[in-house]
């Protein structure tokens, strides 16, 4: 019975396995491409081209075909150099250089007559510059100051790139909540934008908003798509943001971080200052750090880190409480408001309550409130009741409207984290895996 079961699972799990319709990433990767020639300017067929990764130190090959034009693809972004060799010539060595997520850096290399024991520096190689490709973009590579440690406010460098919530946006410290964390591209709606991160979908099906926003020191880059984007990142009339995570490499890095912000650092509004009001407390902390190294030298790194985030405010806030009157029955201020409301008795075939007086209060839940003030602040009366800190305000709408002032506090909790791997299990095949992870949550304590 057990053989029988697992040959009937086994079965199944094949089936499902090989049922499932292969899905594909979008191209976070790079090529390094070019044509290697003699001294007279014959092409070399042969040569080997070696593109060295100077950070994890993996070698991917290529050999120059007939026309002597080689080409190495899918190479992980990072800081390459690139080594030729063939019989009868020196070796030749381009000078170290950054090579980007979806850029095609481009050298043409002239060998050298030589024993290969002799190495050449070739430092008039072609630019990187791609220009078999039209599309408009840019890749943001240094740490830059951000409030609330918000990548999505560097799409503001980009031509073209504006955010119409004013200072109030792009500078959220948990994921996405709203429209205004976008920018609007090219003339296009903030939500018409695409957001992939190490070339995986990031974006929220309710209002496509950023599903998670990684820490910008675990970023090694951002390129953002403005116009003519390829095929795998054209689906959006906006900008197409892809964000790359940091990788291990043979040596051991890391960083550590504290941000803050405290209302002790700053001047108080106008507002308050005019109202003789006090600075409304304030406080926002975000720290973390990050960790990546070897775990086999030249074949696999890991790369780890984590963002925490504290927000408090405070200040005084409104609230609009039954006043003295209406805990008694006498709901006579209702007759004389802009909108007067006349009461009707539903137990009495709807008869009016003359002058809306002498309407019973018979629910439990308010006379339990009506009888503790402590919990539920009593204003209206001669002698107000209220919790500590608190103070009744002349209603206004003169009836009960924001009759009632005390402290408020909000908060907001956010704990986030990154781990990537990347295996480089041959010349030509290489695994990368990464797991990113938020969890936040906000408060508010009742006034």
């Amino acid at each position: 019975m057990d053989k029988h079961f697992f040959k009937l699972f086994l079965g199944y799990a094949l089936t499902l396995i090989l049922g499932v319709a292969t899905a594909y990433g979008q191209t976070v990767t790079g090529t390094i491409t070019g044509e290697v020639v003699d001294p007279s300017g014959a092409v070399v067929p042969g040569a080997t081209v070696v593109a060295h990764n100077l950070g994890t130190g993996v070698d991917t090959s290529a050999a120059t075909n007939t026309a002597g034009f080689y080409r190495i693809e899918f190479l992980p972004i990072g800081h390459y150099q690139v080594i030729i060799t063939a019989p009868g010539f020196q070796k030749a060595t381009v000078a170290p250089f950054d090579l980007e997520v979806l850029q095609t850096a481009n050298f043409n290399v002239k060998l050298t007559l030589g024993s290969t024991s002799a190495t050449v520096s070739v430092s008039a190689a072609a630019p990187i510059l791609n220009t078999d490709n039209p599309t408009i973009s840019a890749t943001f590579t240094a740490n830059m100051p951000l409030n609330g440690l918000d990548f999505s406010a560097l799409t503001l460098y980009m031509p073209g790139s504006v955010n119409t919530n004013g200072t109030g946006g792009m500078s959220s410290i948990e994921r996405s909540q709203n429209w205004s964390d976008l920018p609007n591209v090219n003339g296009n709606r903030a939500q018409a934008n695409n957001y992939a991160i190490e070339g995986v979908d990031m974006n929220e099906n309710y209002n496509n908003l950023i599903a998670y926003s990684p820490a910008p020191e675990a970023l090694e880059e951002m390129k953002v798509i403005t116009a003519n984007s390829p095929a795998d990142y054209g689906n959006v009339n906006g900008a197409g943001v892809v964000l790359m995570l940091k990788s291990g490499t043979n040596h051991f890095h890391g960083s550590a971080y504290y941000y803050v912000q405290d209302y002790q650092f700053n001047a108080n509004s106008y507002t308050n200052k005019q109202s003789g009001t006090a600075k409304n407390p304030f406080t926002q902390s975000q720290f973390g750090g990050t960790i990546g190294g070897p775990i086999f030298r030249n074949k696999l790194f890991f790369f780890a880190d984590y963002l925490g985030a504290r927000k408090h405010s405070g200040g005084y806030g409104t609230a609009s409480v039954i006043p003295d009157a209406m805990r008694n029955g006498d709901f006579s201020a209702l007759l004389s408001a802009s909108n007067p409301i006349q009461l009707y008795d539903p137990e009495n075939n709807f008869a009016a309550y003359s002058g809306n007086k002498g309407v019973p209060i018979n629910n439990p839940v308010a006379k339990y409130l009506f009888a503790h003030p402590s919990i539920y602040p009593n204003c209206g009366a001669s002698s107000p009741t209220v919790p500590a800190n608190g103070k009744c305000l002349t209603p206004t709408d003169g009836i009960a409207k924001n009759n009632y002032a005390a402290p408020e506090k909000y908060w907001t909790v956010n704990n986030q984290g990154d781990a990537k791997l990347e295996y480089d299990l041959s010349n030509r095949d290489k695994v990368t895996g990464f797991y990113s992870m938020s969890t936040s949550y906000d408060g508010q304590a009742a006034v």
